[in-house]
């Protein structure tokens, strides 16, 4: 099988019978565009297809794994689409949980804002011992929204992801072992992947994709509940756009609370009663 992707380097491990997949745009921290979104759903969609495939190693080609969105993207995107953005998002993120593949995130040295919340998808994640987490979504203009409260919240309890989304925490590994964000910490002369690889090529493919699907079943119901008020939420402060603004620049600002409680009374308003 060829996979010919532009954003997206693919290779196939016939030993273990697994795949790497690792976002390739190192030269902008291997940060998500519109391309990348568009093929991640492609390959996602084959593996739903694809049960002889065990497991599946998400990484970023380079020393990290993803540092959030394409800023210069979201720059010229109307509330309209961004909204479609993230929805489209949120699908990828919850679409890993179902896969009937295990999933192994490797964050390398690191990742940030929705690169975090992409690698909150996988079933394992681990990191080298460098590694640094920046929990700086409510820097870049938005409320983490694609499993960035729920999601965080069920691998590291409700306090720890309080507590790192409201203080915009730089997080590093052994704090993120602690916590249990990752599963594995090692050295960059490690080669952390293959045992793991090679103890799930080991296993019955039944019992372990149902032990999944049992994991997921176990918190659906919260994660669920959870996901809609996030994106309710993450919605309601879009209209500030200030996803839009160049946080480096002095001079721009982002919205007060007051700005955003006229544009939503502008948003409810109802319309005038013609007589």
């Amino acid at each position: 099988m060829n996979f010919n992707y532009n954003t997206l380097e693919v290779t196939l491990n016939k030993d273990t019978r697994s795949i790497n997949v690792a976002l390739n745009r190192p030269e902008e921290k291997n940060t998500i565009n519109i391309e990348m979104l568009f093929e991640l759903e492609s390959l996602f969609g084959w593996l739903t297809s694809h049960l002889e495939v065990n497991a599946v190693v998400l990484t970023g080609v380079g020393e990290v794994f993803c540092q959030g969105f394409d800023q210069n993207e979201l720059k010229i995107m109307s509330e309209e689409k961004f909204q479609k953005y993230i929805v489209r998002f949120q699908k990828i993120v919850m679409g890993m949980l179902s896969l009937p593949q295990t999933i192994i995130c490797d964050l390398k040295d690191g990742a940030g804002g929705m690169g975090i919340e992409l690698a909150l998808g996988a079933d394992i994640r681990i990191a080298r011992s460098t590694a640094t987490v920046n929990f700086n979504t409510l820097k870049t203009g938005w409320v983490p929204c694609c499993g960035g409260i729920s999601l965080l919240s069920q691998w590291v309890g409700a306090s720890s992801a309080r507590f790192w989304t409201l203080t915009s925490a730089r997080v590093g590994s052994e704090e993120m072992l602690n916590k249990g964000l990752i599963g594995k910490s090692y050295s960059t002369s490690e080669d952390a992947l293959s045992p793991i690889l090679k103890e799930i090529a080991a296993q019955a493919p039944v019992p372990r994709i149902q032990a999944k699907r049992s994991f997921l079943e176990g918190m659906m119901s919260e994660l669920t509940r959870g996901l809609e008020y996030e994106t309710v939420f993450a919605f309601a402060a879009m209209k500030t756009e200030d996803w839009k603004k160049d946080v480096s620049d002095e001079k721009e600002c982002f919205a007060s609370a007051r700005d955003l409680a006229r544009e939503l009374k502008k948003a409810v308003r109802p319309e005038p009663i013609l007589s």
